[in-house]
């Protein structure tokens, strides 16, 4: 008997590759994986009981869409928000944006765009997950990472390095540990636990979270984080992972105009038209979602089922450390138009 093809999983940024697609006893496909988060998306995606909605009351495909389309001519340029697509969609996102007829943006949080602003200002050293896995010794986690990618810490084989946490740091905590380590001090007896480690490690991999910083304090924080890298790289190696959902996105646009993709957390997207799949938590409510999980009114107020690469759909995507690309391949090929497909008929035919 032939062993199960294996499946990278499009649910997080990880993007696992040891994911079984096998069949229920009720002939149905089901994942076989061990990882909250995905469980979860594969149930749901795999199941097919996702329907269309409007406001709180499930309609047919048609009537939503007929609803959208009527929502999006109202407005000029569509403000498009995801959390990160396919190579194929962001591509096609990237041409609709050319002929001004979209305006993209990353459903960034105010932590992970200020760490992103003080790269691009400062430089910092990152690394791939292999190289963490290979060669860290200690593991510094800063806010939720779990959460968003529960199998991070399988992934860099964290159960045999020494680890610490913090929660979500402010500027203040982060230059008290700066001075610990900088002047040999442990007057306070709480930062001991976290200073410790630094001081013992010779590779140090910091692995932000999604609220890694205090919203209010988030660009103060992330320049101290870099100055406190650049101290501790004096004497030892220090990085920073922090893996993004979008990766495939920011490659394409940096490839195909020499720009950035923006940020929800930036003007002028202080509306989200429309969403192209699953919110994330911190995401903001959008008037169409096209695609994805659908969490309900909170997050868009129209919501259209369509085909995810990866489930119904093959495709290729960029890894969350953007060093890497991963084959999509469907777990049960359908018919049904993906995201970028309907929004592209939605909004008529470009030029030539």
């Amino acid at each position: 008997m032939m062993p199960p093809t294996l499946h990278v999983c499009p649910f997080c940024p990880l993007h696992c590759d040891d994911i079984s697609i096998e069949a229920s006893s009720e002939g149905q496909p089901i994942a076989k994986v061990q990882c909250s988060k995905a469980t979860v998306a594969y149930t749901t995606a795999l199941s097919g009981t996702q329907s269309a909605r409007i406001a709180d009351t499930a309609v047919t495909p048609a009537l939503a869409a007929e609803k959208a389309k009527d929502l999006l001519a109202g407005h000029g340029v569509i403000h498009v928000a995801t959390s990160g697509t396919d190579l194929d969609t962001a591509r096609r996102l990237n041409r609709l944006q050319a002929h001004d007829r979209i305006r993209i943006a990353i459903d960034d949080t105010v932590s992970t765009t200020a760490w992103r602003a003080a790269v691009g200002r400062e430089g910092t050293l990152s690394a791939t997950l292999g190289d963490v896995r290979m060669h860290a010794d200690v593991v510094w986690t800063i806010g939720d990472v779990e959460s968003d990618t529960p199998r991070l810490r399988e992934q860099i084989d964290a159960e045999a390095k020494k680890s610490v946490h913090s929660n979500s740091l402010a500027a203040e905590p982060l230059a008290e540990i700066f001075y610990s380590l900088r002047t040999n001090s442990q007057s306070n007896d709480n930062l001991k636990p976290i200073v410790a480690p630094i001081e013992s490690a010779n590779y140090l991999a910091v692995i932000l979270g999604a609220d890694a910083f205090v919203e209010s304090e988030a660009t103060a924080t992330v320049e101290m984080l870099s100055k406190l890298l650049w101290y501790l790289n004096q004497t030892k190696r220090a990085i920073v992972l922090q893996l993004d959902a979008a990766a495939t996105n920011r490659a394409v646009t940096a490839w195909q105009s020499n720009t950035l993709v923006d940020s929800v957390t930036n003007p002028p997207h202080d509306e989200v038209h429309v969403r192209l799949g699953s919110p994330a938590e911190h995401a903001q409510a959008a008037t169409i979602q096209i695609g994805g999980i659908d969490r309900g009114r909170q997050f868009a107020e129209i919501f259209w089922p369509a085909a995810i690469v990866g489930i119904d759909r093959d495709g290729v995507i960029i890894r969350g450390d953007a060093t890497v690309t991963m084959p999509l391949a469907a777990a049960r090929p359908t018919e049904i138009p993906t995201a970028i497909e309907c929004l592209e008929l939605w909004l008529g035919e470009l030029p030539n």
